[in-house]
């Protein structure tokens, strides 16, 4: 074993401590000046994503091929940086979804809405209530059979079909 593969196995070994470092404890806890915003590049992630593609990479080649050592090195270097444009796409991706798209059922189940139409046991009424800074709208029908007047704080069960299935806050309340 050469050394020059030793460093790609240290390497490869320190991304996946620093991936789990980073799962633990998440990357504001590991951040060293909060008081600035993170950067995009320089985080736990990136690190660990650089480590673990310049260390198989590295690796594999220095193991496998007959290239010289600074080729190695910059095919290494090469595929680390892939991996953190990479790993920034796919959390700014993440980060950055919209908002529209993340609100699913499980998103807003349990939040507190207000009756904005009358909801009858046959017929579905409308309910209004704030996600993600949005003031939303969307049809509802009550789960039990009670019918449930404009300006009755409901609380959201599950959507189905885009219809939000609701029950009285105050029904809620008493299992509480």
């Amino acid at each position: 074993m050469t050394p020059l593969s030793i460093i790609f196995l240290v390497a490869f070994i320190a991304s996946l401590v620093l991936a789990v470092i980073a799962m633990l404890h998440g990357v504001e806890y590991t951040r060293p000046k909060r008081d600035r915003a993170p950067s995009p590049f320089f985080n736990l992630p990136s690190y660990a994503a650089f480590g673990f593609a310049f260390g198989v990479a590295g690796y594999l080649l220095a193991r496998k091929t007959g290239l010289g050592t600074w080729a190695i090195l910059v095919i290494a270097v090469l595929a680390g940086s892939l991996a953190v444009a990479g790993i920034v796409t796919l959390l700014a991706t993440w980060a950055l979804r919209d908002a529209a798209a993340v609100s699913d059922d499980h998103q807003i189940q349990g939040q507190l809405a207000v009756v904005t139409r009358a909801i009858q046991s046959d017929r579905s009424g409308e309910i209004s209530y704030e996600a993600f800074g949005k003031q939303m709208k969307v049809a509802a029908r009550a789960i039990g059979a009670n019918a449930l007047a404009v300006g009755s704080e409901v609380v959201i069960d599950r959507i189905e079909n885009g219809v939000a299935m609701v029950e009285e806050w105050a029904v809620v309340e008493q299992r509480i």
